[in-house]
């Protein structure tokens, strides 16, 4: 069944959200492609994925989180890529990097890993992707955070709109994962101490509802060996996020004669400190294994 591309909130996203939703200095204007997410169609069960790298790391604008290039996956690792699934879950991982890189406005670091990016698009056949307008738009933007961040969103939905029309759905898959793990790697290990009123804490334990979203998806294409096996790795994780406390909360009253009417209470996921702990070293742990870092 072939898929609709057409906007909605962000919210609704499943994949890399990883946007930090409570920050308002962001003061980047709303583009075209910014309003509008990827609907992935499968069978009668429709999911989301991949979100702007805009919102993924839209945590820049608090000051909670620094840039650091201890939490990048080294450069030099794309060499370590020789099996479609290895350059599949590489490509994501390196556009997760490449977005956090242009979200925190590094431009030296952003073209070293676009590079990067390129290169294992010639390996996983999407190369046409990167063509010499888009190089020369990287060559030639100015020198200012929003064009690096749009240049960046671009790239991100031409990608996935090129793997959804040509029926690509376990590169899409295998690239969503890649990119979901690297970008929670990066924000569990930005964070040095835990405070549970903490927003990226709070953010981090959200990741509950997105990450078995992301296993359903998998799980849909669990028949190709490569996805399956990717699975049996997120595993631990999986045991982790299954242990968070889901607790229902009173929606906040209204004042009267305002004409708004309330219905129902909401939920909120609970990490404590020994649970955030122990994310923090199964996710560095599965990360290091998938980005090759471990060999």
């Amino acid at each position: 069944m072939k898929s609709n591309f057409k906007p909605f909130l962000w919210a609704a996203v499943l994949g890399l959200v990883l946007g930090f939703t409570a920050c308002k200095g962001d003061s980047t204007k709303d583009d075209k492609k910014d309003t509008n997410e990827i609907k992935v169609t499968n069978d009668n069960l429709t999911f989301y994925l991949i979100p702007s790298p805009k919102d993924m790391f839209s945590f820049t604008s608090s000051n909670e989180l620094a840039f650091s290039t201890a939490v990048l996956n080294p450069a030099e690792n794309a060499d370590k890529y020789l099996d479609v699934r290895s350059q599949e879950l590489g490509f994501g991982i390196y556009s997760a990097d490449l977005a956090y890189t242009a979200a925190f406005f590094q431009t030296k670091e952003a073209k070293k890993y676009l590079k990067v990016v390129r290169g294992l698009s010639d390996q996983i056949g999407i190369s046409s992707v990167f063509d010499e307008a888009l190089v020369t738009r990287f060559d030639e933007m100015p020198d200012n955070k929003d064009s690096l961040i749009q240049v960046t969103n671009d790239t991100y939905f031409d990608i996935v709109k090129f793997l959804e029309e040509n029926e690509r759905k376990s590169t899409l898959a295998l690239i969503s994962t890649g990119g979901w793990l690297e970008s929670l790697y990066i924000v569990v290990n930005l964070v040095n101490d835990y405070k549970e009123d903490s927003d990226v804490i709070q953010l981090i334990a959200d990741q509950k509802n997105i990450f078995e979203n992301l296993l359903l998806y998998l799980e849909q294409h669990k028949n190709d060996p490569n996805i399956n096996s990717v699975i049996q790795e997120l595993a631990p994780i999986k045991a982790i996020y299954d242990q968070l406390e889901v607790v229902k909360q009173e929606r906040p009253k209204t004042p009267e004669n305002t004409g708004k009417i309330i219905v129902g209470g909401t939920t909120r996921i609970v990490m404590t400190a020994e649970q955030f702990k122990n994310l923090k070293e199964t996710i560095t742990k599965v990360r290091n294994k998938l980005s090759a870092n471990n060999v």
